[in-house]
């Protein structure tokens, strides 16, 4: 009888018949805009908090706050974007929506956030349709309630109000778009549909490189759609495949750190995200974990987390990794038993594994082993299996049930909603969000890390030093740790009152770059502030450290020249440093200035080269420089004292 039922349902889905009629009453003919408009209502209580908060310190500043082509949205920088690699991904079309969201907002926070929001409002829109679609245009519950879970959920938090992750909503906007087009294709076998499937397919890849997995996703809805195979499935999949395969190639490559064969723009210093640490015999009990894990989240969502570290060899060896893989295998098989009965388990697992499988750390992408944001997608394939599943096999011959399951699946709303809002609070600055971290994980090297370079941007030096002390104490081995407090040790020595600390906090800083360099001898920055503090000491080791610095990365040679000519200066070898600064000067000239920084540097520049030409000899040109320097900005009090001292000494 099991059986017989199943077939049924699987006629009427393949029948995508409409189920309205003229009689219904207003609220179910209109059901679909009033359930798009509940949606809005729901996702502005669950994270429109996030609409005061700032950015954060973790890849915000690589994507708007420090990135001055998004920044300056000129038509030259939006081209730009077309072949830019930006944090180990190529997605132009993210690039370009920021962009986009400077030209027209500006450069706060807001509207960066906002615009996610409504994106993710557009994509619980697009899966409560394609639901429909799936359901055969038959269970409105269904539709409305997968949305509703995918839409509200606290695992969706980081990809909502984390402007970094806008790939991420932007992505799975074109990619449900595409699946809906090519659901029509299959119900009317219109080329049409499925070329407009291709083309979201394309956009979709040009947000995040993931969406390769699109042509997977869309045989499962050939299996559900009941279409019996053939090569058919596979000849007018060919553009699609195409496809994946060169955003696959695209995507590996650049996380190598590559530049796809010259194709592409690497703006920075050159890293990869993959990692070749972990054996595979690992790689499979991280996968099994992360897989289980996202089942277990979306289920019971506590103790949410911005950053879920790699375990320990010890840890590795709980239970909890074991079973995780028990798991994987265990939903696999349960899926391919299923197919004898219904295609629900098939499809639903199906779908979670299709589309979270790049980010189950088969491939170690990152310093994390699982991600809130990775389950962003797979998750509207859990919600709608189970609440499928429960309607079709459940309520259909139990309907008296009907109200007691919208009551528990109301409750859990509720529950997420108030989660959700809880969980966009810790993403209102960095501050709120690297505490969370240490919450869970009180030794997570990277959130202490990155908490101690934000108090440091705040200029809240002791609370950065201490906080990268105790990183240290615990036995720390990242070099960045290491350089930042050298930092804190260094503006310390810089401040003291008596040349003897002075002194010995100098020569603890010099120690804590040297072990840094040991650690990461590639880190041009490190070298560059070892540079800085020895500018007044010890100019040569500037002039060298600069050397090493400007070979490590070319891009910085400006900056990095420009402190070299000052070293110069200090060495009173002012025809080395105004000949320098004369190239400095001119490259500066050349590019422009887009930022405050940058206009601060123009500024120092000057004043710089009015020192070498001063002191070599040429006082009317020292003069004209230091006078440049004070109109390019009127608050720079170093020029400003400089110019006096030069009108003093020339009787003006």
């Amino acid at each position: 009888m099991a059986k017989k039922k199943t077939n049924q349902v699987s006629q009427k889905v393949s029948a995508a018949k409409p189920a309205g009629t003229v009689d219904q009453p207003w609220h179910l003919q209109h059901w679909f805009l009033i359930t798009v408009g509940a949606l809005l209502a729901v996702i502005l209580a669950a994270f429109g908090g996030a609409f005061g908060h700032d950015f954060v310190s973790w890849d915000d500043h690589v994507y708007v706050y420090e990135n001055p082509m998004v920044l300056n949205p000129t038509g030259a920088n939006f081209r730009a974007f077309a072949t830019q690699v930006v944090s180990l991904n190529y997605h132009p079309l993210t690039m370009w929506s920021l962009w986009l969201n400077s030209a027209l907002f500006g450069a706060e926070a807001k509207s960066f956030i906002a615009t996610n929001v409504l994106l993710h409002w557009g994509n619980a829109a697009l899966l409560c349709w394609l639901v429909w679609l799936l359901t055969g245009r038959q269970y409105r519950s269904v539709a409305i309630f997968t949305a509703l879970l995918f839409a509200i959920h606290p695992l969706r938090a980081e990809s909502v109000v984390w402007v970094s992750e806008r790939k991420d909503v932007l992505y799975v906007f074109f990619f449900l778009a595409g699946l809906i087009s090519y659901w029509q294709y299959l119900d009317t076998q219109r080329k049409g549909k499925l070329w407009l499937a291709l083309l979201l397919m394309l956009l979709s890849c040009l947000s995040k490189g993931v969406a390769v997995v699109f042509p997977l996703v869309c045989m499962l809805l050939d299996y559900w759609h009941g279409r019996k195979f053939s090569a058919a499935w596979v000849l007018e999949k060919l553009p699609m495949l195409a496809l994946s395969i060169l955003f696959g190639l695209i995507a590996l490559d650049v996380q190598k750190g590559g530049d796809f064969h010259g194709l592409l723009t690497l703006p920075g210093d050159k890293t990869k995200a993959l990692s070749t640490v972990f054996g595979m015999d690992k790689k499979i009990l991280f996968a099994g974990y992360g897989y289980m894990m996202y089942f277990v989240k979306s289920f019971l969502p506590l103790q949410l987390c911005t950053l879920y570290p790699y375990p320990t060899e010890l840890e590795l060896k709980g239970f909890p990794f074991l079973g995780g893989a028990i798991f994987f295998l265990a939903t696999i098989g349960l899926a391919i038993w299923s197919m004898r009965k219904t295609r629900v388990l098939a499809f639903g697992i199906g779908w979670i594994l299709s589309t979270v499988l790049l980010v189950l750390q088969f491939i170690s992408v990152g310093v994390v082993i699982m991600a809130d944001r990775y389950f962003y997608l797979p998750s509207a394939g859990l919600f709608f299996m189970l609440t499928y599943a429960v309607e079709v096999y459940v309520l259909q011959n139990k309907p008296n049930l009907r109200n007691i399951w919208w009551a528990v699946l109301g409750l859990f709303a509720a529950w997420c909603l108030w989660l959700s809002r809880e969980q966009t609070a810790t993403w209102k600055n960095s501050e709120t969000l690297w505490k969370q971290v240490l919450k869970y994980y009180p030794t997570e090297d990277q959130a202490m890390e990155s908490l101690a370079n934000w108090y440091g941007k705040q200029n809240r030096v002791p609370e950065a030093e201490q906080m990268l002390e105790r990183a240290v104490s615990d036995g720390c081995t990242r070099a960045n740790v290491y350089s930042a407090l050298a930092n804190c040790i260094a503006i310390k020595a810089a401040t003291a009152k008596d040349s003897s600390t002075q002194r010995s906090l100098r020569d603890r800083a010099f120690s804590l770059y040297d072990q840094s360099i040991a650690l990461n001898p590639g880190n041009a920055d490190t070298y560059f502030n070892r540079a800085f503090t020895a500018l007044l000491v010890n100019p040569e080791r500037t002039i060298a450290d600069l050397d090493t610095a400007i070979t490590l990365a070319p891009h910085k040679a400006l900056q990095f020249k420009q402190m070299q000519a000052t070293a110069y200066n200090n060495l009173k070898r002012y025809a080395e440093a105004e000949k320098i600064l004369n190239e400095v000067i001119a490259t500066q000239e050349k590019q422009g200035l887009r930022t405050p920084e940058e206009k601060q540097r123009y500024s120092d520049a000057y004043l710089e080269r009015a020192v070498s030409r001063f002191n070599n000899g040429n006082r009317p040109g020292g003069l004209a420089d230091a006078e440049k320097s004070v109109s390019i900005m009127p608050q720079n009090q170093r020029a400003t004292g400089l110019l006096a001292r030069m009108k003093a000494a020339m009787g003006q």
